[in-house]
C-alpha cells in the first residue's frame, strides 16, 4: 500500500519524487486524483510534512549568538517559530528575512521566533544573522544537537510550535507559497 504521509514528508513532497505504484482500476484512479489535488497528503499533514507534526517539540538549550542561553521550554505558552538555517544555504536568506518580518509583525501577539544556525563557524553565522535575520533571537548549534531530534535533512526548515509545545506545521525549501501559508498558520495558532 502506498503511504501518502511518508511521501509527503520527503523533501519536496510529491512534486520532486516519482513513485512507481501498481494499483488496480478504481484505486489507481482515486490515487491519481488525490495526487493531482495534493489532497491526501495535505489533509493529513497541513504543510510539507514532518514526522514531528502532532508531537511534542523536542526541548533544547542552545547558546544565543548574542551570548545568553535559550531554552525552548521557557517559551511554553507562546507560539514559537523555529527557523533552521545555515549561512551557505541559498534559500536561507529569504527564509530569515521572512521570519524576521513575521517576528516584527506578531511578537506583541505572542509569537516567539528562534533562528537556529547549524553553521560550523560562529562568526559567519553571526554576520549572516545580523545581515538577514533582523531582531530575531538566533542560537548557534554547531554540534547539530537539534538535527536528530528534529529530523533535519535539509535547510531551510521552519517549524511552528503551538502554545502547548506541540509541533503543528513544518515547511522546507522556502517559496512564496510557503510564505502565505506560514502567515495563515501563525495567525491560526495565535488565535487558539
Amino acid at each position: 500500500m502506498l503511504d501518502f504521509r511518508r511521501l509527503s514528508a520527503m523533501p519536496g513532497g510529491f512534486a520532486r519524487w516519482r513513485v512507481a505504484v501498481r494499483l488496480s482500476g478504481a484505486t489507481a484512479t482515486l490515487c491519481l486524483a488525490a495526487l493531482a489535488c495534493g489532497g491526501i497528503a495535505r489533509a493529513q499533514t497541513p504543510s510539507r510534512g514532518s514526522p514531528l507534526i502532532g508531537q511534542a517539540a523536542p526541548d533544547f538549550t542552545l547558546r544565543g549568538l548574542a551570548g545568553r542561553n535559550v531554552r525552548l521550554s521557557d517559551h511554553r505558552g507562546d507560539v514559537v517559530l523555529l527557523g533552521f538555517w545555515t549561512s551557505w544555504c541559498g534559500g536561507c536568506k529569504a527564509e530569515l528575512e521572512q521570519i524576521a518580518r513575521l517576528h516584527d509583525t506578531y511578537r506583541t501577539a505572542g509569537l516567539v521566533v528562534i533562528g537556529i544556525s547549524l553553521d560550523d563557524d560562529r562568526a559567519k553565522a553571526a554576520a549572516f544573522a545580523t545581515a538577514h535575520g533582523g531582531s530575531v533571537l538566533h542560537v548557534f548549534d554547531s554540534a547539530k544537537a537539534t538535527g536528530k531530534p528534529y529530523q533535519i535533512a535539509d535547510v531551510p526548515l521552519t517549524m511552528l510550535v503551538d502554545r502547548n509545545g506541540v509541533v503543528r506545521f513544518a515547511h522546507g525549501e522556502y517559496s512564496r507559497r510557503d510564505e502565505q501559508d506560514l502567515v495563515q498558520q501563525v495567525r491560526q495558532l495565535l488565535d487558539e
